[in-house]
């Protein structure tokens, strides 16, 4: 699949403030499954210095550093992207005890993805939950997933909030309600009970949307990726109830969802603010 996307923020402030340095994550995530054709960036006023940079966990961050006063701030971006589509269930489990859990990583994985491994959000309710759907599905790996991602899927009230950080895993099992990025957390936290190794990605749905879920193609969208022994980084998104496959677009990936906020930046001044957003994403 060939995507062309265009997302703009524009932010007016009610009068002149002084910009601190912005950091962006708008630049669509690379690997072996999505090429990037084509990236621009476009700010108004113009900053002073861009600096971009790779963050800890391997995603494009832009700094921006602005200088004169101004009473709006406008970013423009504009990519081409193409995605391959893929079986994500074309893998062997190794070693292979992997395909039950709980799940044990060697010891040189535990390591490398202790910081996907954290059990901060799993509280008892939360890990009760989890272990009551892997019973059920006699705690195999690959159908606790999917079985996971048809209940938070089909027994939560889905809603859009496309400001604030995510609420906690508890609060949204217990309200059945929230955010793409809310299933994303809760999602998260139920596969960490269970020794499953996570992160967050923020991005792009592409694709067809069940008829009774809204279709995420024109917001910022979230899911979560789980690490299996012998098939890496697999995609899970519940909002959608998909296992990522080549409809996804990432734009950055991290253990901590706050740490890839799409755009991050505060001003000085007395100011309020006003955000408009708009995102259109057509094949090509």
């Amino acid at each position: 699949m060939i995507a062309k996307i265009k997302h703009l923020l524009t932010y007016h402030y009610s009068t002149a403030v002084n910009l601190e340095p912005h950091v962006l994550y708008l630049h669509p995530r690379k690997s072996s499954l999505l090429t990037i054709n084509s990236f621009t960036l476009d700010i108004n006023p113009k900053p002073v210095q861009i600096s971009k940079n790779l963050d800890p966990e391997g995603n494009i961050q832009n700094i921006l550093f602005f200088k004169e006063p101004t009473d709006f701030l406008k970013i423009e971006m504009n990519a081409v992207v193409e995605t391959t589509e893929f079986n994500p269930f074309d893998f062997v489990y190794f070693p292979f005890e992997s395909k039950t859990l709980p799940l044990n990583y060697t010891h040189s994985y535990q390591k490398t993805l202790s910081p996907y491994l954290g059990q901060e959000g799993v509280s008892t309710l939360v890990e009760q939950t989890a272990r009551q759907i892997a019973s059920q599905v006699k705690w195999n790996t690959s159908s606790f997933l999917s079985e996971l991602n048809e209940f938070i899927f089909k027994q939560f009230a889905y809603e859009i909030r496309e400001e604030g950080a995510p609420n906690s895993a508890e609060y949204t099992l217990v309200n059945r309600r929230g955010s793409c990025r809310d299933y994303a957390v809760l999602f998260s936290a139920m596969c960490r009970a269970l020794g499953l190794a996570t992160r967050f990605v923020s991005g792009y749905y592409v694709g067809i949307a069940p008829v009774d879920v809204p279709n995420q193609t024109h917001h910022l969208h979230a899911w979560v990726e789980v690490y299996l022994p012998g098939g890496g980084w697999r995609g899970y998104d519940p909002t959608q109830h998909e296992v990522v496959a080549g409809n996804h677009i990432p734009l950055a990936a991290s253990c901590l969802p706050e740490e890839i906020t799409p755009v991050f930046g505060s001003y000085r001044g007395s100011a309020s603010s006003e955000l408009i957003t708009e995102v259109s994403i057509d094949r090509v």
